[in-house]
C-alpha cells in the first residue's frame, strides 16, 4: 500500500475499508448461482487417488512371487521380465544340482583303461574319473551362486514394488532415440 500525507485515521480507514471489500468479494464469490446451468462444484478437492496396492504390500506380495505387484501396479513388462529371470534362475538351479548330484555319484567312480598289462597278460587297468573332490566344490559353488540370484531377484523386485506403488500415479514419459554416433535419452514429467 502506499500513503501520501495521511493521518492514522485515514490508515484505520483506508485499512477497514480494503478489509471490507476484500470480505465482500469473497462471499460473493461463495455465492451458489440459481441458474443450473452455471453449476459450481461445490464438492471441495477431490479426494487423492490410492495406488492399488500399499508399498507394504506390494512390497510382500512381490517378495513371494516376483513380477506380481507389478502386473497389479500397471507395470507389466517390468513384471514379466522379473518373472522370465525368475524361471531362468529356477531352471539353472535344477541344472546345477542335477551337476552337483552327477559330480558326487561320480566321485569314488573309475574307468578301465586297459585289458592288458604291460608284458600282455589279460588284467583290467583302471584310473579315476574327472569326477574329482574339487569339482564337486565347484558344482556346489554354482549351485549356492544361482540360489543367491534367486533370491536377488526376489529383493529386487520387492523394491521395485514397492517404489512403484510410492509413485504409481507419477506420470513419466522417457524417450530413447539413437543415431549414429550418439544416444539421446529424454525424459518428461508432467505436473
Amino acid at each position: 500500500m502506499c500513503y501520501v500525507n495521511c493521518d492514522s485515521g485515514a490508515r484505520a480507514r483506508a485499512l477497514l475499508t480494503v478489509l471490507c471489500l476484500a470480505a465482500g468479494a469473497s462471499m460473493a464469490s461463495a455465492q451458489v448461482p440459481t441458474d443450473s446451468a452455471a453449476r459450481i462444484d461445490t464438492a471441495g478437492p477431490r479426494p487423492e487417488l490410492k495406488p492399488p496396492l500399499s508399498p507394504r504390500r506390494a512390497f510382500l506380495y512381490s517378495l513371494l512371487m516376483p513380477g506380481y505387484s507389478q502386473s497389479v501396479l500397471g507395470r507389466h513388462r517390468a513384471g514379466a521380465l522379473q518373472l522370465v529371470f525368475e524361471a531362468a534362475a529356477i531352471v539353472m538351479i535344477r541344472q546345477s544340482a542335477a551337476d552337483v548330484r552327477e559330480a558326487r555319484r561320480n566321485l569314488a567312480d573309475s574307468v578301465p583303461v586297459s585289458f592288458v598289462n604291460d608284458v600282455g597278460q589279460p588284467e583290467i587297468r583302471y584310473e579315476p574319473t574327472a569326477f574329482t573332490s574339487g569339482l564337486v566344490r565347484s558344482r556346489r559353488s554354482h549351485l549356492e551362486d544361482w540360489i543367491a540370484v534367486l533370491l536377488a531377484n526376489h529383493l529386487f523386485s520387492a523394491a521395485d514394488a514397492y517404489v512403484a506403488a510410492l509413485l504409481w500415479d507419477l506420470p513419466v514419459e522417457v524417450q530413447a532415440d539413437a543415431r549414429r554416433g550418439e544416444t539421446r535419452v529424454g525424459l518428461r514429467f508432467g505436473w
